[in-house]
């Protein structure tokens, strides 16, 4: 797999596949209407390899970056054979010619619902349409939402997968929809509208209700020895796991859980309780489980008969807080902080939970900030250096900072789920879906670069295909088909661009024709398709200099270590 994750290897087969489709596609429609192909190359410039069919010259040549489909006749005053006589190009139907040149954007569309559609036929991973975190105040807390709901449908549409989730609510701003829940088994509705914010990666907004697949874990932190869970035993790092009480045993391995078990015990008269713990260490890798844990242990839990839940006064009466935000490990160049340390301000502001200091984070662009954690139930001041990580955002490459932790009770996902369909119609369905879905998403950042609303920072050239063949191969084969899925739509909407030059401009040239109804004069095909070359040549550099920019240090790091 190594060898074929080289950014070389990796992009002459995701670009071979899709130059031979979309060319293919130009091909198998012209024979179809009897038009003669002269040449059919894949890749540009000298031939590599080659041979002479009954009429088309087969070849492949040295730039791999395209390839193209040369039709006899293209022009009138192009010399034919005597045999192809009456049937070149320029003396085809308009329909034909239409068809034939609208067959490679085509090709490339139905490539990509049937490379979806193969792969939900195998099988894809997709986290589920559960409930995490909810933002407070939100649309969806304002709503009723709860923590572990299960969304099954929005306004009628079946809702599979997390997926599906964001992208109908995504659609949607400021438009009142309803959502079909299962909570605890029992079947509900509720009715919303998402907030409308700003893309930051395509033009325009999208909805927002306030909801996160990710949840945060019961693992808890000391802020005080004197409250009733930390007199019992309960320490920095122990993770619950379940409770016993009033004669049954209840989860309570998340947050959520964790808080409305607390608010069942204040309302009811049984006030004791026993909690299972376990002491809990965070993976290395996050996208890897923990490591296996200790043994657990049992925990004798007596809450005073006069105490009343109250959220804000919660970790006051306990002893204990969530460990969202407690120090577990820091990366070496971060001074100041230590092991167990909970951090409460961010530039002096407040934070209570992973969502607020990634919100501050995000606007935040200093390499430097002070932060107030908790250590030893003593508040401190300790200034620290952030890490600086380069981003691809729309509007270009951007410098952002984030603190080099590793938290004790980091955010946690479900168990994604595998969206499997045997049943071949309905995986074309899925295709054509998930086709349709990324071909709005992608014509409207296309349409964006020539609207201004999408900075030319957002193209990309041969050099970031490259990286995203190479990362999608190394990834495994589901990415590299998406990514060539992906890529195979980007490919058919560009070809659509009404430019000179690309099969778009082809059609703009056959509409005028037929407005006209006469031929387009060939001095002026010819000049149109100069400016077409220009215009492409302008787009190749640009799109070839923000590689440059996004990936010149790893390139250069590549170079070194040939040496």
């Amino acid at each position: 797999m190594e060898f074929f994750s080289h950014p070389l290897i990796a992009v002459v087969m995701l670009l071979g596949v899709l130059v031979i489709v979309h060319e293919t596609g130009h091909f198998l429609v012209g024979k179809l209407f009897k038009i003669p192909v002269e040449i059919y190359s894949i890749g540009f410039g000298p031939t590599i390899f080659g041979f002479k069919g009954r009429e088309t010259h087969y070849r492949i040549s040295a730039i791999p970056l395209g390839g193209y489909v040369k039709f006899y006749g293209s022009l009138p005053s192009e010399p034919v054979p005597e045999a192809l006589k009456g049937r070149e190009y320029f003396r085809a139907p308009i329909y034909a010619r239409f068809a034939t040149i609208a067959a490679g954007p085509l090709a490339n569309f139905l490539l990509a619902v049937i490379v979806f559609a193969g792969m939900v036929m195998y099988g894809i991973q997709q986290p589920p349409a559960l409930i995490g975190e909810i933002v407070p105040g939100s649309p969806a807390d304002r709503a009723g939402i709860k923590f572990g709901d299960k969304i099954q449908a929005i306004d009628t549409h079946e809702v599979r997968s997390w997926k599906d989730v964001q992208r109908l609510i995504g659609d949607r701003p400021q438009q009142n929809l309803q959502l079909d829940l299962l909570r605890e088994g029992q079947a509900l509705s509720l009715s919303l509208a998402p907030e409308a914010v700003k893309d930051e990666d395509l033009p325009g907004k999208r909805g927002r209700i306030g909801i996160s697949r990710f949840m945060a874990p019961s693992v808890l932190t000391t802020v005080k020895d004197s409250g009733f869970l930390s007199e019992a035993g309960i320490k920095t790092g122990d993770r619950l796991l379940s409770a016993a009480w009033n004669g049954q045993v209840i989860e309570i391995k998340f947050w959520r859980q964790y808080l409305n078990f607390m608010e069942k015990v204040s309302q009811s008269p049984i006030k004791n309780f026993e909690l299972t713990v376990v002491p809990f260490e965070p993976s290395a890798d996050p996208s890897k489980p923990s490591p296996s844990p200790t043994p657990s242990r049992t925990v004798s839990i007596n809450v005073p008969t006069d105490w009343t839940f109250q959220p804000s006064t919660l970790a006051d009466a306990t002893g204990v807080a969530s460990a969202q935000l407690t120090v577990y490990k820091a990366e070496a160049p971060l001074q100041g902080v230590e092991k167990g340390d909970m951090i409460l301000k961010f530039e002096g502001q407040k934070v209570s939970d992973a969502f607020d200091l990634s919100q501050l984070l995000t606007t935040y662009n200093k390499p430097n900030a002070k932060l107030t954690v908790l250590r030893s139930q003593r508040e401190l001041e300790v200034a620290v250096e952030l890490k600086a990580v380069e981003v691809q955002k729309a509007e270009g490459k951007a410098t952002v900072y984030t603190l080099p932790i590793q938290f004790w009770g980091e955010l946690e996902q479900p168990d994604w789920i595998v969206e499997r369909y045997s049943n071949p119609f309905k995986a074309l369905a899925f295709g054509f879906d998930e086709t349709l879905d990324l071909t709005g998403s992608i014509g409207k950042a296309i349409g964006g670069l020539f609207t201004g609303e999408m900075p030319l920072a957002t193209l990309g050239g041969p050099i970031a295909i490259a990286k995203v063949a190479s990362e999608s191969v190394r990834i495994g084969w589901q990415a590299f088909c998406h990514a060539l899925a992906l890529i195979s739509i980007n490919l058919a909407l560009i070809n659509l661009v009404p430019i000179p030059v690309l099969d778009g401009g082809q059609l703009l040239l056959l509409g005028a024709e037929a407005a006209a109804r006469r031929p387009v004069a060939e001095a002026t095909i010819e000049n149109f398709q100069k400016v077409g070359f220009i215009m492409v040549l302008a787009l190749f550099v640009i799109a070839t200099y923000n590689d440059l920019g996004r990936f010149w240090a790893s390139m250069l790091r590549g170079v070194s270590s040939m040496f």
